[in-house]
């Protein structure tokens, strides 16, 4: 067992594992490397006058971090915001070692990692510096080599001969694929190979919080097998082939499996309607059948709109008034679980006592997902979760974790920003009480507020959209729009009461409208502008006098408030706490429909292909073929020159800013 490095850095894997201190495998040495192989290599430089890169370096310094050259390495929390993609990569030969001393020593290329036959893993490069392996996404990328000989057509007899090394491990399996429109017999993996990839990605998705567990995919849930639109805004895992047409590497693995092998199960954030677990710890999982999706969720817009007695979207926090409203209020029983909808990340979190208004306790997850073609980041927040901390009864997985026990110490009762890798399915907290003393009596309920937000609108890309966004912004803290407003006011006084919000939405109507509304407007967990200003100018609060709102701030809504300017900061959320924000049920349900739709497609049925419809591979290569020798799909003119153009990078990549002045 071996540390894996980043940024010198190091983490524990549990798995065999060498880096190059340990293998002497070492890309970061300017010059060829014997390491008891023999090699015609001599002296600096690759060996092979064809190679396009004949300089000492196999490698370079990623654009993004250039600022930091004169430290000799680049901090690590700079590096984990700039690897967005990890790509996949067969060698075509017999043995990583050997892989090696090809890169190295012959084509002047590395790759961060390669795995054997065996399973066991080199770590030949820091992943602090981009290695020379998939040309254009090299600097937001790290990437691996699998050991496998790749075209079973042209040599079919390769892993049968006597060989002490590969016969131990047992027969080689030999997979159909089509990729690129190319029908193909391809050599698969051994099971110890996919086993390093599966651990080799549960210490990623801990180290690098911007490198998703995610699929390229054609349609929703199904994965694409040739090269996808806009690679470079892709995050997660590719193959070679899924970023250049002259490549078919890494063959038949099958991506779609690997991630759902680790994201867990996608499922409903509640247990709620006729269906029940049958077991203490079941999840609430998504069904396989449309119909059953559509009565489980309905169950939910019912709890929402006809048993909670308020907190709808986009309006009506208390069941009254234009103020906007993120999310939506569902109802359970206290200490119910909470479950994870997607797969993510916890980046924020507060547990302490209730306040006069109820659990003021949250969750905030931060999502990174494709839906076919389209990719979205969105934020799901978990709003008046019961007080884990006041209870011996084992808490949630994320918070057993080194990332918030050590961030929230000595912060009971206070927002923590921190960074934890979250399973769909996971259980994220359970339901607290929710709800002011009133007038009106006693409205603490155990409930939830669920929320789904977003930086930017997302699915501008799919057609048909059915998400309309509108802009609110210029309201502040209200509603002024009347795609919101209109069908609502009954009485048409402008205002929105607690019976005209019920009233809408119990009834069939125009509630369907906007369940797919998208509204952009601050959010209502942010401290400005001022609560206590803005609710003494509009009409909808003018029977209050001000020490009745100075009262109504101070103990309802001042204890929520979570958006703080540091928080906002800390998470990368914008200044101001202008979101887009969606209805998290309807949303649930449409990211899962559009699944569950693309499964019962017969057009998306995988069509088993038969090895005599297979040929050798023509118009395309692996890592090995002739036609690589220079490296053309590895490394591009601006890799081996150490400038500063970045203009090749997305807006997206330039998080920690590029070379110039040196931060102090």
């Amino acid at each position: 067992m071996g540390d894996l490095i980043i940024a010198g850095v190091p983490f524990k894997i549990d798995h065999p594992f060498k880096n190059w201190w340990d293998s002497g495998l070492d890309a970061h040495q300017l010059r060829c490397v014997p390491a008891g192989m023999p090699t015609k290599c001599t002296g600096l430089g690759a060996y092979s006058p064809e190679a396009k890169n004949t300089r000492p370096e196999r490698f370079a310094w990623r654009p993004q971090l250039r600022r930091f050259k004169s430290r000799g390495m680049p901090p690590l929390d700079a590096v984990q915001k700039s690897i967005t993609q990890f790509v996949v990569h067969h060698d075509g030969l017999y043995s990583a070692e050997l892989c090696f001393h090809v890169l190295h020593n012959e084509r002047g290329l590395s790759c961060h990692f390669l795995i054997d036959n065996d399973g066991t893993i080199y770590q030949t490069l820091d992943l602090a510096f981009q290695g020379f392996q998939a040309s254009e996404h090299n600097p937001i990328s790290i990437g691996v080599e699998l050991c496998n000989r790749g075209d079973a057509k042209k040599e079919p007899n390769y892993y049968s001969r006597v060989d002490g090394y590969l016969e131990k491990l047992g027969p080689r399996p030999i997979t159909p694929c089509k990729i690129h429109g190319s029908k193909i017999l391809a050599y698969d993996y051994t099971p110890q190979q996919y086993d390093a990839m599966k651990e080799l990605a549960l210490v990623l998705q801990k180290a690098l919080p911007n490198l998703p567990i995610e699929y390229p995919q054609d349609a929703p849930g199904k994965q694409a097998w040739g090269l996808i639109p806009n690679a470079l805004g892709f995050a997660g895992y590719v193959g070679h082939y899924h970023i250049t047409t002259r490549k078919w590497d890494p063959g038949p693995y099958d991506f779609k499996k690997f991630c759902e092998d680790l994201r867990g199960s996608l499922c409903f954030p509640l247990w709620t309607g006729k269906v029940k677990p049958s077991q203490p710890d079941e999840k609430p999982l998504i069904p396989g059948d449309l119909d059953e999706l559509d009565d489980r969720v309905d169950a939910f817009y019912t709890a929402n709109e006809q048993r909670a007695e308020g907190g709808f979207f986009p309006v009506g926090p208390w069941g009254s008034a234009r103020l906007w409203h993120g999310g939506v209020h569902l109802p359970g029983e206290l200490k119910q679980a909470v479950y994870a909808p997607f797969p993510g990340r916890v980046v924020a979190a507060r547990m302490g006592k209730d306040s006069p208004a109820g659990s003021c306790n949250f969750v905030l997850c931060r999502h990174d997902m494709s839906v076919g073609a389209a990719r979205a980041r969105f934020y799901s927040l978990y709003m008046h979760l019961f007080d884990e901390s006041a209870e011996a009864k084992p808490a949630p997985a994320w918070m057993t974790k080194p990332a918030w026990l050590e961030a929230s110490k000595g912060k009971l009762g206070q927002t923590v920003v921190f960074d934890q890798p979250l399973e769909a399915g996971e259980v994220i907290g359970r339901i607290g009480k929710a709800g002011p003393m009133t007038e009106d009596g006693d409205l603490s309920r155990p409930q939830i507020h669920f929320e789904i937000f977003a930086t930017e609108e997302l699915f501008r890309e799919l057609s048909p959209n059915p998400w309309t966004v509108v802009d609110g912004y210029a309201g502040g803290r209200f509603s002024d729009l009347p795609e919101v407003n209109d069908a609502i006011d009954g009485d048409k006084d402008g205002k929105l009461s607690r019976r005209e919000l019920v009233d809408f939405f119990s009834s069939a109507g125009e509630r369907q409208g906007v369940r797919f509304l998208v509204t952009y407007n601050i959010s209502e967990w942010t401290e400005s502008p001022s609560w206590n200003e803005s609710l003494r100018t509009p009409k909808d609060f003018r029977d209050l006098d001000p020490d009745e709102i100075d009262a109504m701030v101070d103990e309802q809504i001042a204890p929520t408030l979570w958006m703080t300017d540091d928080v906002l900061d800390a998470l990368g959320l914008p200044s101001d706490g202008a979101v887009f924000h969606y209805h998290p049920v309807t949303f649930v349900k449409w990211i899962n429909a559009k699944i569950i739709e693309t499964a019962l497609d017969p057009a998306n049925a995988v069509v088993p292909i038969d090895e005599s419809e297979t040929s050798e591979v023509v118009g395309m290569t692996d890592d090995f073929g002739s036609e690589t020798m220079r490296g053309l799909d590895a490394i591009t003119d601006r890799d081996l020159v150490d400038d500063d153009d970045d203009s090749y990078l997305e807006l997206r990549h330039m998080i920690e800013g590029f070379a110039g002045e040196e931060l102090p």
